[in-house]
């Protein structure tokens, strides 16, 4: 056997023992992000919502919430999904839509808080419906998903030295805003990013 045998066998022995290990090590950063979503503001009051059975088998081992936000009168429901433990349980929200009946007839992109939004319209059985949805780690929130698949990835990779792990936010009015629905959601949804870790 000669030394370029045993190297690369000892380099292939170190690689194969290094990927059972790697992800067993402990994550950097915030265990519990979720916590940091904030609760009250000036002019901003929640509670929290129960999640129904289906969500959390939905969710797996993620975390998630429901909140609702009383803001300037209207009332709010946030959804925010953790995948840190799960990452299948984040995906194009419109997904779950389409699951429950809902046709989407339009999707745009706007802007918000220094990054970008998804505004999508829906309709089913005569009912419409607005929602916008974004991703947020510690920068500015961005909807592409390719984007979380690759901030996500990195974060595992580096064991989260890389940053936060990017959370799903989903934002609906619990009834009709007076005016332009997105013009208040856009005022609205600023207040309930998590502060910078």
């Amino acid at each position: 056997m000669n030394f370029r045998n045993i190297a690369l066998g000892t380099l292939l022995a170190a690689a194969v023992a290094a990927s059972m290990v790697w992800p067993h090590l402990p994550m950097h950063g915030d265990p519990r992000p979720l916590d940091r979503i904030p609760r009250s503001g000036i002019g901003l009051k929640s509670r929290d919502a129960d999640l129904t059975d289906l969500e959390k088998n939905w969710l797996g081992g993620a975390e998630g919430l429901k909140r609702i936000f009383s803001f300037r009168g209207q009332l709010w429901l946030l959804a925010v999904t953790d995948g840190t433990n799960n990452r299948q349980a984040v995906h194009d929200p419109m997904y779950c839509f389409l699951g429950e009946g809902w046709v989407v007839t339009g999707k745009r992109p706007v802007p918000l808080a220094g990054g970008t939004a998804m505004c999508a319209s829906m309709t089913r059985n005569g009912e419409t419906a607005q929602v916008l949805y974004w991703f947020c780690d510690d920068g500015a929130p961005f909807c592409s998903l390719p984007e979380f698949w690759a901030k996500s990835t990195l974060r595992r990779i580096t064991r989260g030295w890389s940053g936060s792990e990017p959370l799903l936010f989903i934002l609906r009015p619990l009834e009709t805003p007076p005016g332009d629905w997105l013009d208040a959601a856009s005022q609205f949804a600023p207040l309930v990013l998590p502060p910078q870790a």
